[in-house]
Order: structure tokens, then C-alpha cells, then sequence
């Protein structure tokens, strides 16, 4: 679903994101797989901040959850918060070091 979910961002397809999200949320909005979801749309959307949110929400339920702290870092480096973007970017790759995308 993750994977999926950054398919649908890559696309640009709010849609779909939007309704992947939706469901996601009445499967089970305490996963953290749900959170980045969420966190996929408003990036998409480029309400970075609230992103973070989510991307920080998934991380609460699982601090090992790669993509949420590689999709924070993203976000960070929208933002602008280069020191924020690079520790996020690092709990990545201590999660995960052959990861590419942190």
C-alpha cells in the first residue's frame, strides 16, 4: 500500500491518492502504513506542514517506520528546514543503510 501510495504521488493523481486515503483511514487509521498515505496527499497537495504531521503520527506508532522518516525528510526539504531534513534522512538510513531513498 505504501509502495502504491508513492506511485500515485509520483503520477500526480490527487484522485486516487485522496480515495486510497479514505479507505485507508476506515480500514485502520492507527497503522502507520495509513499515516503516510495521508502524509502522500497533503504533500501532493503542497500543505508540507501538515504532511509532517502525519509523517510524524506514523512514527509515533512505529519510530521504525522507513518511509515515514524518508518521506519527512522530503518534506523538510520543501520546506526548507535543511538540518530538520537531514536528521530525518539519517534515522532512515540507520533504519535501513542499503536503502536508496534517504
Amino acid at each position: 500500500v505504501d509502495m502504491y501510495s508513492n506511485i500515485l504521488y509520483v503520477k500526480g493523481d490527487k484522485t486516487a491518492l485522496s480515495t486510497l486515503a479514505h479507505r485507508a483511514l476506515t480500514i485502520d487509521k492507527f497503522k502507520p502504513e495509513t499515516n503516510c498515505i495521508i502524509g502522500n496527499y497533503y504533500s501532493l497537495k503542497s500543505q508540507h506542514e501538515k504532511a509532517v504531521v502525519y509523517f510524524r503520527r506514523a512514527l509515533r506508532i512505529d519510530p521504525n517506520c522507513l518511509s515515514a522518516w524518508t518521506l519527512m525528510g522530503h518534506e523538510f526539504v520543501e520546506l526548507k528546514n535543511t538540518q530538520a531534513a537531514i536528521d530525518a534522512y539519517r534515522h532512515a538510513v540507520d533504519i535501513s543503510p542499503r536503502d536508496y531513498r534517504a
